[in-house]
């Protein structure tokens, strides 16, 4: 930066007028005791043909010291003028490096919370403040040295000329500003924190090698604090941190210096809380993981063995839990404050509602740090939709359209028994542990209306399918394909009840695709199914059978029952829902294992059926009745060819899946 430059070359001038003004004093000290000494000799030769002499050379005397006197007076006040500038130019760079840089610095690791690319020029800083730590220091040393001369030599100034003393004031202000600003958390813990587990964070002091603290290393300790506490530190009172918020353990550190990388830090590497005290909260005050923490880091030291500083730092907020069962609603409490926290603001306060452009731009930034793709602008229209509970073709502008954090991560979707942020966030841990490379090569929609879906898919051929993310249930991923009946022709969008991250554990999403490569041929819009998914699929290795006693192993494979035309005469392009189940291949003669959470295919089929009927209650007669006299039912029904080795009626199957009041009571009229 240019303004350090001009900011050394004018403390090099200072101190070369500091010399000359010593010079000019040192030459006054001389003059003085030549006068001392004339006034000597003239007592001793009063009355002597000397004495004129010696008058006259002692008026010289007089005259030179007064002349002297007053250069010295007047290169003095020029000298504390020059230094009042330079101090004034070194408190607007410092205002710019440290409210400036390191405040954005600060800022910009807080939205590296969210996922935010984070572009960590720490170190220029730390040059920058040891620049500014360097040039103080060498002003405050020539103000010393201005003040012990004048004490030397006091000559006598009005008290409005004096400016040394608010020099001095000034100088050490800024030194005591830089060093306290540039204590800080440089890694910070987690900001959702659980309780007896182990983390690490990292504090530095980035003037701790130009002011020789590396010297000796100080000490810095850690407790937690609750959002009062911070609040009550940011205004000035230190006793309202006499009781820490809970008890953290491995929390005391020595700094430590790094000769190759000039830091001075201190690696906190197994803190873990261990208990934390809560606030007390009325039954209809906040959640739990509504309640902010912070850690408070502090030290003390001395600064050029004067100078004793206490200094202290605030970490980000964290959200306490004890249970993983809390972690989405933390995280979502710590992604509003990253996202919207502002500079200087009041511990740990965040506004209420947002814009939901900015709210989009940092889903995509959470999305895409744990994933790696982003979100494109109809995954962010969709989730719009979504969270302000409008559908997408009613949508206009959305630019000043505004989002509450009560919408976000408090309040229920319509009709749904859970949160947006819980549906959003068990989406994207879905994708993180089982699809990430499918996401990340475009083989997931994902974020897709059901409805959207449907009308895609009845645009292509038969056999096209795509993967969305459930509506109804969390951390869920179905696949939607479009079917033809060969005899009908119609058309019709199925889909399959959703996998969840159970399923992967057992068998991987690709893999159940190729499972079911009868139904799924092509990946919308018109990939075939191996092009795009083989490289994931999962390999099985020939089996060698090395005695005649070995066990044959066994496989699961996914499938698809046999889908019939169940109210065929309700028109083509309807969308229902159906359940794969799993088998074991190979497999023994009557034996089979199913995926625990389907059933069996003819089950599955009626099921399929019934949904398609919009009938809400189940137990009432009348609809019943309705049921009865459904022709095409009774013909679906009929044409039912249930299994040999099935030991079920039909009249029993239709009372397992529409059971009334009175079990066995609705039969099937004979055909």
């Amino acid at each position: 930066m240019q303004q350090f430059e001009l900011l050394q070359r004018a403390t090099k001038t200072t101190d070369s007028d500091l010399n000359i003004l010593q010079h000019e004093q040192e030459s006054f000290v001389i003059l003085y005791q030549e006068k001392y000494q004339i006034e000597e000799a003239l007592a001793r030769q009063a009355g002597t043909p000397s004495e004129p002499r010696l008058r006259q050379r002692k008026e010289q005397v007089d005259q030179n010291l007064s002349q002297k006197a007053n250069s010295i007076l007047e290169k003095r006040m020029h000298l504390a003028k020059k230094h009042l500038d330079s101090i004034q130019n070194l408190e607007k760079v410092q205002n710019v490096v440290l409210n400036e840089h390191l405040m954005s610095w600060r800022r910009n690791q807080q939205l590296s919370g969210n996922g935010v690319p984070f572009f960590n020029n720490l170190d220029q800083i730390q040059q920058w403040c040891e620049m500014l730590g360097d040039v103080i220091l060498q002003n405050r040393q020539q103000l010393q040295r201005v003040e012990s001369l004048r004490t030397q030599l006091p000559i006598p100034m009005e008290p409005q000329q004096d400016l040394l003393p608010s020099l001095n004031a000034k100088i050490t202000a800024l030194l005591s500003s830089l060093v306290t600003s540039t204590f800080i958390v440089e890694r910070q813990p987690p900001q959702v924190m659980k309780v007896s587990n182990k983390f690490s964070c990292s504090v530095r002091l980035l003037v701790g090698n130009k002011l020789n603290v590396h010297l000796t290393p100080p000490k810095v300790a850690g407790t937690i604090i609750s959002e009062a506490q911070a609040n009550a530190l940011i205004k000035g009172d230190k006793s309202a941190i006499t009781n820490s918020a809970g008890v953290i353990v491995n929390n005391n550190g020595l700094m430590e210096y790094n000769q190759a990388a000039k830091q001075l830090v201190v690696n906190f590497r197994n803190m873990a809380l261990k208990t934390v005290k809560r606030s007390e909260r009325k039954k209809h005050q906040e959640a739990v993981t509504e309640e902010k923490f912070c850690l408070l880091f502090q030290s003390k030291f001395n600064v050029a063995n004067e100078m004793t500083f206490q200094v202290w730092t605030l970490s980000l907020p964290v959200v306490v839990i004890v249970h993983g069962s809390q972690e989405a609603q933390a995280t979502a409490v710590i992604m509003w404050d990253n996202a919207f926290a502002e500079l200087g603001r009041v511990p740990f306060e965040v506004p209420k509602e947002v814009l939901w452009k900015a709210l989009a731009e940092q889903l995509n930034f959470k999305f895409k740090s744990q994933i790696g793709t982003g979100l494109c602008e109809e995954h962010l229209r969709f989730l719009a939709a979504k969270l302000l509970g409008r559908k997408e073709d009613t949508m206009e502008d959305l630019s000043n359209v505004k989002v509450s954090r009560a919408k976000f991560h408090k309040e229920n979707l319509i009709e749904r028994k859970f949160t947006f942020w819980e549906w959003f966030y068990d989406a994207m841990k879905l994708v993180k542990d089982h699809l990430q490379d499918l996401w990340n090569n475009g083989c997931i929609h994902g974020f897709l209306a059901k409805q959207t879906a449907q009308d895609w898919l009845l645009q292509k051929a038969p056999g096209t399918f795509l993967l969305r993310f459930s509506d109804s249930i969390l951390g869920g991923v179905t696949i939607a394909w479009i079917r033809q009946d060969s005899e009908s022709e119609i058309r019709e969008v199925l889909s399959i009840q959703p996998y969840t991250s159970k399923d992967f554990q057992i068998r991987s999403c690709a893999t159940r695709i190729r499972d079911l490569a009868v139904n799924l041929e092509f990946l919308y819009p018109d990939i075939p199914r191996d092009q795009a998914f083989s490289k994931y699929y999962t390999a099985t290795e020939p089996q060698k059978l090395t005695g005649p006693n070995d066990y044959v192993a066994s496989d699961l494979h996914t499938t698809i029952p046999i889908i019939d035309r169940f109210g065929a005469g309700g028109g083509s392009g309807r969308s229902r829902s159906v359940t794969p189940f799993s088998i074991q291949s190979p497999h023994s003669p009557g034996e089979s294992v199913q995926d625990p959470r389907s059933v069996m295919s003819q089950h599955s089929e009626m099921n399929a059926a019934a949904n398609d009927m919009d009938f809400t209650d189940t137990n009432s007669p009348e609809n019943m009745e309705r049921w009865l006299n459904d022709e095409s039912l009774h013909e679906s029904l009929s044409s039912f060819e249930p299994p040999t080795d099935a030991a079920i009626s039909q009249n029993e199957l239709y009372n397992i899946l529409y059971p009334g009041p009175n079990p066995g009571a609705y039969n099937l009229p004979s055909h």
